[in-house]
């Protein structure tokens, strides 16, 4: 019964260990109910993780707009002049406004685990459901009874049509997730990381800044709401398109505390975003196209009866992973290429009808806008225009983080290829003189009857011998174990030198592992001379080949090799020098 205890102590430290060296968040896979090889697990895990983030940030934007939508009258005269909008669909727009803000304060309590993940589902989708309904009856009974042919939408009616949008765009997406967990695909929570949940806390900040910036500058420039929520937009994004001018001294100062302001709030946005990127989605991914290929060839395996010696299937998985690295990879970038040239096309198709420009100049304006070049030879004029850009250009910050982000690592990767490739072209040439050198040291050396030329002699060779012979030495340490039992052949002090001997080659390994990159690969003598030290059931174990492609290996999952290593070295040393004083003190009793 105490060996079952020790060894699952020991199983539950093996996990924590390489939980702790992953470069993913566990939690984010383990609570899904798919095989990491599955498909299912991907769609799964898109649905628990970018859900809820997608919901929580266009949440506030939406509320944000809809302000707009009730400040700013919804028909105006030919001549410009607004007109009052009839008590009923005021009423109904409040309300609508007012559901829409409590959803999103109860989706911001339940990012907080503040409100259980049911109370908030139910919450948020009736609420955003009935305020997008609201605004759907309002707009159509508008549209149709309350326009005249003299009257004409203005800005603040298509800031509520894209409310609505909105607000039925997160009851969709809260439906699904909720389906999900009804599915048993995962728990009764929202799959997020801090990040995520202050990608949202963020979004939220930025969209009361436009709140209280819209009604500044439409108080000290003569601007509508929604006219001065555009204006906001195209500060804060820095685009500057030059249509909307702060003439007052007051309204120059304002826009360059306010453009500052808002720049670190969206600098914060954006690097959370890009947090996000790297540290969840990519890893994930590439874990779920190991699993899938690591699957495939570990049955081959098993029906070829392991017909493959244990290096070789250690290349093997080590393969698999850099190319399920690559495809990931060059997935990401075809993904995010397509989701941008998607967003530039349909924005240019927008801004074509509501515009009124051709398409290509409808392009043109969209792909400066999208690298906040902004000339301003085009600027949106009409109300649709103008509220569909403040919801565009916002849409686009996470879009151009992510395109920046996936062709950056792509373009690094290429870069550090062709780097290696050169290298490996160039090295025989450089190698060539350096090795012409040595065999004529080696033929001449017997005529001159000094035998080969010792490193003693040269002292370059005795440096390069110094500091590879670690690397030189891996097979004869690997059989150096951090053992326990003791020798009944040696007396106590002597046994304590011999393991004090074993240990500090481990700490001198250790010192040398701290040095290294988390992202560094370890080689498989390295990966033997571990587990050698720490087990000799586990050394054996290394002799099967089907161990490295198996459910046991650690290199199926994502981690930092040297840090992985690190820990269980550590964990290893910690228990034995805890056992062999406990060892020491029996002994010390014993003589007393």
């Amino acid at each position: 019964m105490a060996e079952e205890t020790d060894q699952q102590k020991e199983e539950d430290e093996n996990k924590r260990i390489l939980h702790d060296a992953m470069a993913i968040s566990r939690e984010k896979v383990v609570i899904l109910n798919a095989e990491p090889s599955s498909g299912a697990f991907v769609i799964w895990f898109m649905i628990s993780s970018y859900f809820p983030v997608v919901t929580a940030c266009l949440g506030p934007i939406a509320n944000m707009i809809a302000v707009a939508g009730i400040v700013d009258k919804w028909r105006m005269h030919t001549d410009g002049t607004m007109v009052e909008d009839a008590k009923g669909v005021y009423g109904v727009n409040v309300a609508s406004l007012v559901l829409g803000c409590i959803s999103n304060f109860v989706l911001l309590l339940h990012f907080a685990k503040k409100v259980s993940y049911i109370t908030a589902q139910v919450i948020n989708i009736v609420g955003w459901t009935m305020a997008g309904l609201m605004l759907l009856v309002d707009i159509i009974v508008c549209a149709k009874v309350d326009f005249a042919q003299e009257l004409h939408k203005t800005i603040g009616f298509w800031y509520a049509v894209l409310s609505m949008i909105l607000y039925i765009g997160c009851t969709l997406l809260l439906l699904i997730h909720y389906g999900g967990y009804k599915r048993g695909r995962y728990p009764a929570t929202f799959n997020l990381t801090d990040s995520e949940r202050n990608v949202m806390i963020f979004t939220f900040i930025l969209s009361i800044w436009f709140i209280w910036g819209a009604a500044m500058f439409s108080n000290i420039i003569p601007l509508t709401y929604g006219n001065a929520l555009y204006y906001c937009v195209v500060v804060i994004l820095t685009i500057g398109l030059g249509d909307l001018l702060p003439v007052t001294t007051a309204a120059k100062i304002m826009t360059l505390v306010y453009a500052l302001s808002g720049l670190i709030i969206l600098g914060v946005i954006v690097t959370l975003t890009r947090s996000v990127i790297q540290s969840s989605s990519g890893p994930i991914f590439v874990f779920y196209r190991v699993e899938n290929a690591r699957n495939k060839v570990y049955e081959e395996l098993i029906a070829n009866s392991g017909d493959m010696e244990s290096e070789e299937a250690f290349s093997l998985i080590k393969h698999i992973r850099k190319v399920s690295r690559l495809r990931q990879q060059q997935s990401s970038t075809i993904a995010t290429v397509f989701v941008f040239v998607l967003f530039w096309l349909l924005g240019a198709l927008v801004f074509r009808f509501t515009e009124n420009w051709s398409y290509f100049n409808a392009l043109y304006f969209c792909f400066l806008c999208l690298i906040t070049i902004g000339f301003g030879d085009f600027a949106p004029v009409s109300g649709a225009g103008r509220a569909f850009f403040v919801v565009w250009a916002i849409c686009a910050v996470p879009l151009m983080t992510a395109i920046i982000s996936t062709l950056g690592e792509t373009i690094y990767a290429m870069a550090e290829e062709l780097d290696i490739s050169i290298v490996r072209f160039f090295n025989p040439i450089v190698n060539c003189p350096a090795k012409f050198w040595s065999m004529l040291q080696h033929y001449l050396s017997p005529i001159k009857g000094q035998g080969t030329p010792s490193q003693e002699s040269n002292p370059i060779g005795e440096f390069v011998s110094n500091t590879t012979e670690p690397e030189s030495s891996t097979k004869n340490e690997s059989n150096k174990r951090i053992s326990t039992s003791s020798n009944s052949a040696s007396s106590g002090e002597d046994l304590i030198v011999e393991k004090l001997k074993e240990y500090l080659e481990v700490v001198q390994w250790l010192r040398e592992l701290s040095r290294r990159q988390p992202t560094e690969k370890m080689t498989f003598d390295e990966w033997v001379r571990m587990y050698s030290a720490i087990s000799d059931t586990t050394g054996k174990l290394l002799d099967d080949p089907k161990f490295w492609l198996s459910a046991d290996s650690p290199l199926r999952f994502p981690v930092h090799e040297p840090q992985y290593i690190m820990q269980t070295l550590l964990n290893k040393l910690e228990t034995d020098l805890a056992q062999l004083l406990e060892t020491h003190s029996e002994q010390t009793k014993t003589r007393t």
